[in-house]
């Protein structure tokens, strides 16, 4: 659902033409023959979106939440199924064409944006780095050849929330160096508070900063050179408690635990150690674009990623101190907790051959990936004291990925009104896997004295490490049809690939199976009522094999294994409706709608969940049947605007918008107590524009109604408890913005 724009004629309005760059080309939004969703500059503003989260109340068939910092981004029931690093999402995020690989760096780029572009299903032929579920672009700012600049300040309401961002673009020297810089900051209150030490949590402290170089060499060869930055420092990750797993067991670790010491407002967290988001990561792309002529293009695109992060949080979700591990406690140091550290470095270059000819247009591609990522997790007493004789369980691991693709798409106008189109896709993926598993009391105890009794017999330590490779020939086939001028038809086949990997820092050395998919998909793209009401309409039809999902299973005495599987298989079948209606020339009604039927065809996992399972004797379920996580079976949204002129130039925007979505299940056990029910949101905002568009007041309320969403959960083994993260509340606030030149 988007924010139309509105394009003014000799007679009258008009929707207004998107070009979007899906394809790798230059394209109406209305002749990209797939599902593809598109956000200006301009809307992204005025609809107030301020993190990629906001994007599934404006776009079909995605939902997103957070676990452990975390990005859970599902498009058509596919997503991250797993917390530990190394798993690689099935919603690909690219800033400028380059991939942001790891689910921890997702959110870090939304800011100083031209457009954003959302594609649904596999893209390999397109795009260098695999995806199976879709594709969402990020789309920044350039350079520009006359000076621009603004500035953007938001005041929020209650909790208060402050928001700074400003970008300054122009020539450095001449029209030979161009330069943008752009900033963004964000310090807000918390949405609850920690009940130990009532400090806030669910706040944020965030800084980005983004700069572009543009070098025009000649009049064909140009070189964009941009580095990026974000930093966060906060406690906006932690885990709330929702319930217990198995109420009313006995058992000596949930005593320990601390029942009774959880928090009961859902905003409040309980635990005896705070909870800790520290992360900072940089990003390098250089983008080389040189017109060999006027039917062909190499281009060039070069990124590096670095990326920190600790996590601290405590697995039992209780503010009592658990007092098995030492014989005078102290606040803080003896509580079931753990401290994440990821260490991750990416680097790809994607080359680009482009041809544009009167009939035949299309890419050939070459493609390479390197990925080095390092884990540290440890469960046991407060892990930023002394790791290496405070803790009970370590799990450390490290991978290193290695990934080569060759890629071609084309498309040839076999006449005015049909088209045909094929692409191919080579890949080859090696994945080395290693890992360490100790337990405090066991063979490779450390620092014994400190120790203390175990809880539980310990797992025999393990050290191990592995390796494999990955070969796959992913093609696609499409047709269009023109049949009058203004609606597009269109068929498409295509399939995906998801390397197999292994989950790091969960103490094995296990590579799964690839998952893979084949996906048929056919829809229309259609203008009518004189370009007033466009109707965007795709239905698909999937089958994944070999799906990776992982999770935790408690064990006697207070440990847990981790385990990393593929479901055997998951069939998906649905369809996206999105328009557009300009009613008159000044009210404008945008809507969404989505129906999805996703299941699992054959799926035998053990059961976290059953008490059995958690009294020592595994339980394995049929899942078959069964949705997959975060993906309600119906969406529905409509935005109506309503753009009034003032007497002295200016205009007054009145906009609202309504999102409901039916039961979303978070475990693919389906169980209500891991599920959100159906649900609506509300939101609604006054933007004054004054008459020459500098100035811009946009008065905001989200979520009016305060409904309390549930955006994510998980089952925690460790603490024998189920934690969740909950969307934001009601919010509200002012918004100024400043145009200069």
């Amino acid at each position: 659902m988007l924010t139309a724009g509105v394009a003014l004629t000799a007679n009258a309005a008009t929707l207004e033409e998107i070009v979007v760059t899906a394809q790798k080309r230059e394209q109406s939004l209305q002749d990209v023959s797939l599902a593809v969703t598109a956000l200006t500059s301009k809307e992204i503003t005025d609809n107030g979106l301020s993190t990629i989260d906001d994007l599934q109340y404006l776009m079909p068939s995605i939902h997103m939440g957070t676990n452990f910092g975390f990005a859970n981004i599902f498009v058509r029931g596919l997503g991250l199924n797993g917390v530990f690093g190394g798993i690689d999402p099935a919603v690909a995020v690219h800033l400028d064409g380059a991939v942001i690989a790891q689910a921890f760096e997702q959110k870090s780029a939304f800011f100083d944006l031209e457009r954003i572009e959302y594609l649904r299903g596999p893209q390999g032929t397109l795009y260098g780095r695999n995806s199976t579920g879709g594709s969402i672009n990020l789309i920044t700012a350039k350079p520009t050849e006359d000076l621009q600049g603004y500035v953007r300040g938001t005041i929020g309401g209650s909790d208060l929330n402050l928001i700074g961002e400003a970008a300054l673009s122009g020539p450095v020297y001449e029209d030979k160096i161009l330069a943008r810089g752009a900033i963004r900051y964000q310090n807000r209150d918390g949405y609850g508070k920690d009940i130990t030490t009532g400090d806030d949590v669910d706040d944020a402290d965030q800084l980005s900063l983004r700069g572009h170089v543009q070098i025009n060499f000649t009049n064909d060869i140009d070189l964009l050179l941009t580095g990026d930055y974000h930093r966060e420092d906060d406690r906006a990750t932690a885990l709330h408690f929702i319930r217990e797993s198995f109420p009313g067991t006995t058992n000596p670790v949930i005593a320990a635990t601390g029942a009774g010491g959880y928090a009961t407002d859902i905003r409040d967290y309980g635990g005896d150690l705070p909870p800790v988001n520290d992360r900072e990561m940089f990003g390098f792309t250089g983008t080389l674009t040189w017109r060999l002529n006027d039917q062909y293009t190499l281009k060039s695109i070069s990124n590096y990623r670095d990326f920190d992060m600790l996590l601290v949080q405590d697995l039992d979700l209780s503010a009592v101190v658990n007092g098995t591990d030492q014989p005078n406690p102290t606040p803080g140091s003896v509580t079931t907790v753990q401290a994440y550290m990821e260490q991750e470095q990416q680097f790809s270059e994607e080359l680009q051959l482009h041809y544009e000819g009167e009939r035949l247009r299309g890419l050939a591609a070459l493609y390479y990936f390197m990925e080095n990522i390092n884990v540290q997790n440890t469960v046991g007493r407060n892990p930023e004291v002394n790791r290496e004789s405070t803790n009970r369980l370590f799990l450390d691991g490290g991978m290193d990925v290695d990934a080569w693709a060759v890629f071609t798409n084309w498309t040839w106008d076999f006449t005015d009104k049909v088209a045909v189109k094929a692409g191919a896709r080579y890949s080859f993926e090696r994945r080395a896997v290693d890992q360490n598993f100790a337990v405090c009391g066991g063979t490779t105890q450390r620092s014994a004295g400190n120790c203390g009794p175990p809880v539980g017999p310990p797992p025999p330590p393990f050290t191990g490490n592995g390796s494999r490779q990955f070969r796959d020939f992913s093609p696609s086939f499409g047709l269009e049809f023109r049949p009058v001028n203004n609606v597009m038809l269109y068929a498409l086949y295509s399939e995906g690939f998801k390397s197999g990997t292994g989950a790091i820092g969960a103490g094995s050395a296990a590579i799964v199976q690839p998952e893979k998919i084949k996906n048929r998909e056919v829809g229309m793209k259609a203008d009518f009522l004189d370009n007033t009401l466009r109707v965007n309409v795709a239905g698909y039809d999937y089958h994944v094999t070999d799906a990776q999902f992982d999770r935790t299973i408690p064990t006697p005495g207070g440990n847990f294994v981790t385990v990393l599987e593929n479901a055997a298989g998951l069939d998906g079948r649905g369809v996206e409706l999105e328009t557009q209606w300009l009613a008159t020339d000044q009210l404008t009604i945008n809507g969404s709608m989505t129906y999805s039927d996703i299941q699992f065809t054959n799926f035998i996992a053990l059961d976290p969940l059953d008490p059995r399972t958690f009294g020592g004797a595994p339980v394995s379920v049929q899942l078959a049947g069964n949705s997959p996580r975060s993906t309600p079976d119906f969406t529905f949204a409509i935005h109506p605007e309503y753009q009034y002129p003032l007497a002295g130039g200016g205009t007054l925007l009145f906009a609202g918008n309504v999102s409901y979505k039916t039961e979303i299940f978070y475990s693919e056990y389906n169980r209500t107590i891991m599920s959100q029910d159906d649900y609506a949101i509300f939101d609604a905002n006054l933007l004054y524009t004054s008459p020459d568009e500098k100035l811009t007041v946009n008065v905001w309320g989200k979520n009016i109604s305060d409904e309390e969403v549930l955006g994510a959960a998980f089952a925690i083994s460790t603490g024998r408890v189920i934690g969740g993260t909950w969307l934001p509340p009601r919010t509200f606030g002012v918004t100024v913005g400043y145009n200069f030149f």
